[in-house]
């Protein structure tokens, strides 16, 4: 068994766009959080790495100023500033005036982020004046990913590991990147270069110690080309270098016995309560809804136009299901959001929706909704479909493969063995969804003991992060132990 301790704590060094309860709620955020925690706990030294949003920058007094440090094309220079994530992580604030004003990073140049990565390259290799250097760089998605090519020709670098969390990421004209000052040895090698424009994943791609993603169902669908992605033919060529680790859940945030943000702590031995959470939102929202009526919750954050006009079809249909009511929380760009417009200010019999991030209704939606709608076309990590069933609250999901990791479907078969946990379907329809909704009114119609019973089996998952720590350890030594070989620059 493995000892929660490396013989010799490492000293990583973590980069991402975004990190629960500084930025937000998100996939990457929850990713971030939960590992680079858990990490420190065990004991390592886990340094986390963000920009310096106007929001957290309104928290200056939070934060120690350290450096600053000179960026060739930046107007002016970086300020790198100081604080803490939680007692086991240290945080850090890359601010460069005039690139982040806002939170998203929907709004992105090939400046912002491409300068962001410059000066976490400099902390990789102890310039920044931290009087620290890690052991290895771990970078989160591409808003970080030019870090890893920057640090190739590096003869001091750590090693390096990238987590590939989002199957699109943009192109950039060589004009947009030329303030950057980008070796051209690097530029030489053609480790950026897609179709004449430049990729900051697939420079990353192209250089880092090890990839991996934040499923094993998201990786496979990736290489196998189940999910459209345009770096998946580089992929498959790095496969010597890849692998995925199952991602766990914090469980100080996402379990119903101390969630601080709901109405009434529950577990399995008292599954009734659930019940007071579920009569909080019904008389929040005004909604009418009897006992045996199904309360269905979704969470799209960040949601896409394709998901968003996905709803909207649900939504003039969902009439039809005279004991079922959507209660909706979505947040993204305005042009994704227009679909969803039409039910801004007025909620139907069938439907709620409200707008924006709201950490602290996403958790109680958890808590007190019955069901949760999980439809998107891809899930890079199950953690919403896990998050529900610590809670007692059945997924209704379409079936990608990193979803099929963790549910079981509730067909008559698995219901009798006991094995059910969700609700699935298999194709990115509209039709198939209201098939899944069908049958899920049918199955609450049963009684009640058979809806507890599902729901209470999902309850008895374990999603735990220190395996997820412990299988990144393995990654990261083997990184350390095994470094790409440089790159022609022919």
């Amino acid at each position: 068994m493995k000892s929660d301790l490396s013989p010799t704590p490492l000293r990583i060094l973590v980069a991402a766009n975004e990190a629960q309860s500084v930025t937000g709620i998100g996939d990457i955020a929850e990713f971030v959080t939960t590992l680079t925690s858990t990490l420190g706990a065990m004991g390592h030294d886990i340094r986390l790495v963000l920009p310096a949003y106007p929001q957290l920058l309104a928290t200056a007094d939070q934060f120690t100023p350290l450096s600053r440090v000179c960026l060739l094309g930046a107007q002016n220079d970086a300020r790198l500033l100081q604080g803490k994530l939680n007692q086991d992580v240290t945080l850090y604030l890359v601010d460069i005036p005039g690139q982040f004003d806002k939170l998203t990073s929907q709004k992105v140049s090939g400046l912002n982020f491409g300068l962001f990565s410059r000066v976490v390259t400099l902390m990789a290799i102890n310039q920044t004046g931290l009087n620290w250097q890690p052991d290895l760089l771990h970078c989160n998605g591409w808003q970080s990913a030019l870090a890893i090519a920057m640090l190739a020709g590096e003869w001091s670098r750590p090693a390096t590991v990238y987590t590939l969390h989002q199957t699109q990421h943009p192109l950039f004209t060589s004009d947009q990147i030329v303030p950057l000052s980008i070796p051209v040895e690097i530029l030489k090698s053609g480790a950026l270069s897609v179709d004449g424009q430049f990729s900051y994943e697939r420079g990353a791609l192209m250089m880092a110690d090890h990839i991996t993603t934040p499923s094993p169902g998201f990786g496979i669908g990736l290489l196998d080309g189940k999910i459209d992605y345009p770096l998946g033919s580089l992929l498959k060529s790095k496969l010597e270098r890849f692998s995925s680790v199952p991602a766990g859940i914090d469980y100080h945030r996402w379990s119903p016995t101390t969630d601080p943000h709901i109405e009434q702590h529950y577990d399995s031995s008292s599954f009734e309560l659930k019940r007071i959470n579920r009569q909080r939102l019904l008389s929040e929202f005004d909604i009418s809804l009897d006992e045996k009526g199904l309360l269905i919750g979704y969470i799209g954050n960040t949601i896409s136009a394709a998901e968003a006009q996905l709803i909207a079809e649900l939504l003039s249909q969902l009439q039809q299901f005279t004991s079922i009511h959507l209660l909706a929380l979505v947040s993204g760009e305005p042009d994704c959001l227009q679909p969803l417009m039409p039910y801004r200010k007025t909620a139907t019999p069938s439907a709620t929706i409200q707008f924006g991030e709201n950490e602290k209704l996403n958790h109680r939606l958890m808590a007190g909704c019955d069901s949760l709608l999980l439809p998107s076309l891809t899930y890079p990590s199950p953690l919403l479909a896990q998050c529900a069933l610590s809670y007692g609250t059945v997924p209704i999901v379409h079936a990608t493969d990193s979803m099929l990791e963790i549910l079981t479907d509730a067909t008559p078969a698995n219901l009798l063995h006991g094995v059910a946990t969700a609700f699935l379907y298999s194709d990115h329809t509209l039709e198939q969804l209201l098939s899944a909704l069908t049958r899920i009114q049918r199955f609450n119609s049963k009684p009640e003991i058979w809806w507890q019973k599902l729901a209470l089996h999902g309850m008895d998952q374990s999603f735990h992060p220190s395996e997820t720590a412990h299988g990144y350890l393995d990654i990261y030594q083997h990184a350390i132990d095994n470094p790409a070989p440089a790159l022609a620059t022919g």
